[in-house]
């Protein structure tokens, strides 16, 4: 059995939180990939658990949509709120997000790290606190939604299936 590591963020992440001087705590855990695989191995409250989709535009532009873990993607919605045509919503690939985002599937962060522009759910931003990744999938961050929005600029808007 491995001996529990420190948690830690991608450098980006931990670039952009200590710039803004959010406070925060940082969970390590094993590796998770999916909203399962977060709900039944991690201690969070399954409900203020935040996934984030990254999406990389034709013309190289990124785009992140924040929503609660259970909720079901809409990307209709998630076009409208970023003024997009649905067409030109495409998840990013593992690679795009290492090499432009410093983040790996399972762990990317609602923050506007390399330039991407991010909109939380109009249900993950009415949260207190929130559980989201950290650039990484072995470590969770607990911030306060209203200091995140805040910090980031993030837009709220509807990106859940109703």
């Amino acid at each position: 059995m491995q001996a529990p590591h420190a948690p830690s963020l991608s450098p980006s992440a931990l670039a952009f939180l200590q710039q803004a001087g959010l406070p925060y705590r940082l969970h390590a855990h094993a590796p998770v990939v999916s909203f399962e695989d977060a709900r039944t191995l991690l201690p969070f409250d399954a409900g203020a658990m935040v996934k984030c989709l990254a999406f990389r535009l034709p013309d190289g532009r990124y785009l992140l949509a924040a929503l609660r873990g259970q909720d079901r993607a809409d990307y209709k919605r998630i076009a409208d709120a970023f003024g997009v045509r649905r067409a030109d919503l495409r998840l990013a690939a593992d690679e795009e997000l290492a090499t432009d985002l410093q983040m790996v599937p399972g762990g990317v962060a609602p923050l506007p790290v390399g330039g991407a522009r991010v909109i939380v759910d109009e249900a993950a931003a009415r949260l207190v606190t929130l559980y989201c990744g950290t650039g990484r999938n072995d470590s969770t961050l607990e911030i306060e939604t209203a200091a995140l929005l805040r910090a980031t600029g993030a837009g709220v808007a509807p990106l859940a299936k109703p």
